[in-house]
Order: structure tokens, then sequence, then C-alpha cells
């Protein structure tokens, strides 16, 4: 009796769990069937097609429902141009509003690098949409990659002081090639050229002419060299799907918060915005909608964020920044790779690491090094000319000159100029009879303090690039030290190829934020971690 009890309770508990399985699967059916049927023409559906429609009518709403969705992602990924006419009225709206603007910030993604030959993401012939499709992504040679015509008019935006910050999604180092300073960049998902020492502190950074992810993946970022200062092991800077990027540089999240809190307008090139849209930090989400930066889009497919922007501009960002920069009365510069600042700032291979990577090296513009030393020479014949500057090479680098030496004394000027060709640091006690030994000795020393104060208060130059083109006393683009200085020389000496790469002296890193904001990381993790939540 009672295991015929419990094969009854058995039976009814195997008919309960199975009840909704046959509701559920004759559901689908259901649905199969009407999907079927609505793919058909009202012409050549039967009479019982017609009854099995009238009866099951929210079966037919809910496919219905679910065909408008599929239309609707669809019609997003098709890349959509404007006609020519609203084309150009919306880029000299553009134009006016980077005109007004007093802050400007651009964000831009892969859109701006394919005509660089870099495919992009989400396009119709993009990586991922290539691989979902299960096509061959080819393959792509990044070294020959160039800064774009976008690339090279952010530049010039830059250079007429209305630029003001750039938040890349781009791994590529176009922009940094380009001439963006790394004070005004944020590369938030990593750089392919740069390996970092996160042992050292600050984090160490070594610039490359090669891509530095050959052995690196997701959660894997050892590239196989040690550091030269402390021996640690180097990482790439990639910030893969899913994981967090608090390196100070090339990510600089700090940098990119502190420029959206400043930015009136926001302009977004060549991204769809389907990760960007998630750090709120970036869109000035804490803020009323009437306070937030003018955000303006150019993009070729639907962003989720074209309904909060002010202007829209499906169009390709070449075609765009080339009108809205003749609107503007800007020139755009050509690409000139003797000007690339990574062939002067990036650290060489020793002997010993020749054999950690196979992948190709960016090609060095030709400019020998003979050329280079005959540049020198006349700048230096030209001074002797009028006698203002000293005879030695290495004097004519110096940042303090005979004039700074000349206005440490009170004495007449002339009288300086023949004990300072003698060596001496300072006249000698008969050209001031009117002072005692003990007056004489400590005007002397007041006169050394002085000068060793101006010395100090002087900004030494720290690379000759940046000095010669871009004008700028400290280093924009990397930080050197000695050791990586001496190195590098060492290195170029030892290359086949003959190339001529500029000096550069110490610096310190001036870039490497102090403050002690939180980092936001990956999706806005971490950003509100240890503030309390507002009632």
């Amino acid at each position: 009796m009672e295991e015929g009890a419990t094969d009854k309770f058995l039976l009814r508990r195997r008919s309960a769990t199975l009840k909704p399985l046959k509701v559920k699967d004759e559901r689908i059916a259901t649905l199969k069937k009407v999907a079927a049927i609505l793919h058909k023409s009202e012409v050549d559906r039967t009479p019982e097609e017609n009854d099995l429609l009238s009866s099951c009518s929210d079966v037919v709403k809910e496919v219905n429902l679910r065909q408008e969705k599929r239309d609707k992602v669809k019609a997003r990924l098709e890349e959509v141009e404007d006609p020519p006419d609203i084309f150009e009225e919306k880029c000299m709206r553009l134009a006016a509003a980077i005109s007004r603007a007093s802050s400007l910030t651009v964000y831009t993604g892969a859109g701006i690098s394919t005509a660089a030959s870099i495919p992009d993401y989400r396009g119709t012939n993009g990586v991922w949409t290539r691989m979902q499709q299960g096509k061959d992504i080819g393959n792509h040679d990044l070294s020959l990659a160039e800064p774009t015509l976008t690339h090279m008019a952010l530049y010039a935006l830059y250079k007429a002081k209305i630029l003001k910050y750039i938040v890349s999604q781009n791994c590529d180092g176009l922009h940094l090639r380009s001439g963006i300073p790394r004070t005004m960049l944020s590369e938030v998902h990593g750089n392919m050229y740069v390996e970092v020492c996160r042992n050292c502190k600050p984090s160490r950074e070594y610039w490359r002419l090669f891509d530095v992810t050959e052995k690196t993946a997701r959660y894997s970022h050892s590239t196989g060299r040690l550091c030269h200062k402390c021996n640690s092991i180097l990482q790439d800077s990639i910030v893969h799907f899913g994981e967090r990027g608090n390196l100070p540089w090339p990510i600089n999240w700090n940098g990119a918060t502190r420029a959206s809190k400043q930015a009136d307008v926001i302009l977004c090139l060549g991204s769809s915005l389907k990760v960007l849209k998630k750090y709120p930090w970036l869109w000035q989400m804490d803020r009323p909608v009437h306070k937030r930066g003018s955000l303006y889009i150019v993009n070729l497919q639907w962003t989720p964020k074209d309904e909060s922007a002010v202007l829209k501009i499906n169009g390709r960002c070449d075609d765009v920044m080339t009108r809205v920069m003749n609107h503007l009365g800007l020139e755009i510069p050509q690409y000139n790779r003797v000007k690339d600042p990574i062939f002067y700032h990036a650290i060489r291979l020793q002997q010993n690491e020749l054999n950690t990577t196979t992948q190709p090296f960016l090609e060095e513009p030709q400019i020998t090094l003979s050329k280079a030393l005959n540049v020198n020479k006349d700048k230096i014949k030209s001074s002797d000319a009028d006698g203002t500057m000293p005879k030695t090479e290495e004097d004519c680098t110096s940042p303090i000159g005979l004039a700074d030496h000349l206005n440490a004394y009170s004495a007449p000027f002339f009288t300086a100029l023949p004990f300072l060709s003698m060596g001496l640091p300072f006249p000698p006690m008969f050209f001031y009879p009117q002072f005692t030994p003990l007056l004489y000795y400590q005007f002397m020393q007041n006169s050394s303090t002085k000068q060793e104060i101006i010395e100090e208060s002087k900004p030494k130059p720290t690379c000759t690039f940046c000095m010669d083109n871009e004008g700028s006393p400290t280093c924009l683009y990397y930080h050197l030290d000695d050791d990586d200085r001496v190195l590098n020389e060492v290195t170029l000496g030892e290359n086949e190829h003959e190339s001529s790469i500029e000096q550069i002296t110490e610096s310190e890193d001036t870039s490497t934020p102090t403050s002690t904001a939180k980092n936001p990381g990956w999706f806005g993790k971490g950003y509100r971690k240890g503030f309390r939540k507002k009632r």
C-alpha cells in the first residue's frame, strides 16, 4: 500500500512539472505558425490560416511587435549619409558652434581612423560585424597607418587654441602622432605603442615603434620585456572589454573627467557611443539638462545619444571636418613624418630585447645625422656673427646663455668679458676699489646666490624636438630620464639605417595627476565607491 501511494505521488509530481513545459512548447509552435502565415501575402493565405489568425489575436500582436524590433535594429545598423544641401547646412551650424565654444572637448571613435585603412568595429565592414556574419576580418598592418585628415584637423584646432581636450576610444596612437600633447589627451582604451611598468611609482612608460600587444590578451598583459629601472615585467596599456583601466597615462580618466565638466561643447566623431554612453561622468549627467554642454555627433550610424544631441550629422568624418575647417577659415596641415613625435621619443630595443617581438616597426624618416649637424653649425655661425651665443655646440643648447651671466654683475658688462673668456666666475677685486675685502666677499657671495636663483627659476628645455616644432620649453609627448636618453643615443648609434633623432635631455613628469580624485574605471565601477548615497 505504501509503495502504491508513493508511485501515485511521483506521477502527480511528474505531471505537474511536465504541464508548463507542454504549454510552453504549444505556445512556441503557435508563434512559429503565426509568423509563417504573416510572412505570406493575404491572397496566398488559406481560410484555415485566416481562422487561426483571428483566433490568436494576442499571438499576432506579439509576432508583429517582435518583427518591428528586428527591423528597428537592422535600420540602426545601416550607414546613412545626409543629402548634399542638408549636409552643407549642418556643417555650417557645427562650425558656428565651434567658433563660439569657450571649451571644446572631442570624443573620438574608430570612425576617424577608417581613412587610414584601420577597420572599425560596428560598421558594415567592421570587425565585429564580419565576425558575426562568419566572414574573415582580413589582415591589417597597422604600422602603415598614418594620421588622417580628421586627426590633422583636430591638431589645427589645438594650435588655434580652440580645442581643449580629446577623449579617444582608439588604441592606434594616431592622435599623439598627429601632434596632440599627452596632457590634452585621454586614450581610455590604451595605446598599442605604449607599455608600462606598474611596479614603478609613478608608472614608468615606454613608447615603442611597434605594436606591443603581440603576446597579450584579456587579463594577460605581459609583453615579455623588463623595465630598465626596476627589472619588473612590462605590461601593455590596452583595456579589454570587462576590464578596468586605471593608468595615469595614456588612459588618464582624471583628465577626461575634468575636461567633460568644463566643456560647453562636446563633439563626438566616428563613435557609435555604445560604450561611452555607460560613462555618466562624460555626459555631465549630475547636472540639469539646460546646464550640460551642447552635444554634436558626426557618425554614419545611429547612436544612443542622437536624441540628446543638438545636431546629428550623418556623414564621414573627413568630409565633415574639411567643410567645417573651411567655414572656420583654418588650414588643415598635412601629416609630415619628420615631425611625428613618436620617432623622437620612442625607447629603442636593447640588443637582448630584439627577439621579444616579430611585429613590423614603423618606418622612420630618412634624415641623415649630417644634415642635422649642418643645421646646428649654421645656427652657431649665424649667432657668432652677432656675438650673442657661445662658441661651443653644447652651450648652444644650454638655457642659460652669456646674457644671463652678464646680468649677475653690477659692474659694466665689458669688464666681465675678458674674465669670462679666461674661465673666471666673476671680476677680481681690483675692479671694485670702493669695497673692502670683507664687503667684496659678501658682494660676490650675494651675486652667486642670485645667479643660482635665476638658473633655478628659468625653465630648462627638456626636449629639443618640442622646442623646435611646438615652441614648448617642456616635452609635450613623453618624459625621459637620463637612463632612457643615454640608452636611446647608444641604440641609435648601433642602427644600420641613418636617421636623425634630436637629443632629449632630462625632464620631470609634470603631467602626472597629483589629485586624489577617485578613478572611475570601467562602467562606473569604483566611481561611486566612497561616496554617500544621497537621500
